[in-house]
């Protein structure tokens, strides 16, 4: 779980997600169903990812260059 993780638009999906909750909860007579918006709004604020966490491997090569061949790269 990681903070401030979440793309623009599955946070906008959230906020539909938590609308959705509160107005069946009320409508449908179960507060209980629109109680179940605050975690979500929470989440969708704080932007809260539930993706495992990628670990990239460094696999950065460094190329060393001899001094004949920074000679040949500044005058190109």
């Amino acid at each position: 779980m990681r903070f401030f993780a979440l793309s623009f638009d599955k946070v906008i999906l959230r906020f539909g997600l938590m609308m959705a909750c509160v107005i069946i909860g009320l409508f449908s007579g179960q507060p209980l169903i629109a109680i179940l918006a605050l975690p979500i709004f929470i989440s969708a604020t704080m932007g809260v990812s539930f993706m495992p966490e990628k670990k990239e491997d460094d696999k950065s090569v460094v190329v060393g260059l001899t001094d004949n061949e920074r000679g040949k790269r500044k005058a190109a």
